[in-house]
């Protein structure tokens, strides 16, 4: 089961939208954005996962 949205959350979004649209993104280029940024959201915390674990493997070295 997720965890419920936060206001926070909607606040957020809501703030990517309009950046989006004052940028000139239409509607379905905003939906297109906001996946592709969420997907690069993941992989920097992927990436800074990795760093975190391979210093801490090389500190036990």
């Amino acid at each position: 089961m997720r965890p419920d949205i936060t206001k926070e959350e909607i606040s957020q979004l809501n703030d990517d939208v309009n950046l989006l649209k004052q940028n000139g993104f239409l509607d379905d280029e905003v939906y297109d954005a906001l996946r592709i940024l969420e997907l690069r959201r993941q992989t920097g915390k992927m990436e800074f996962i990795k760093r975190a674990l391979f210093e801490k493997k090389t500190d036990k070295a």
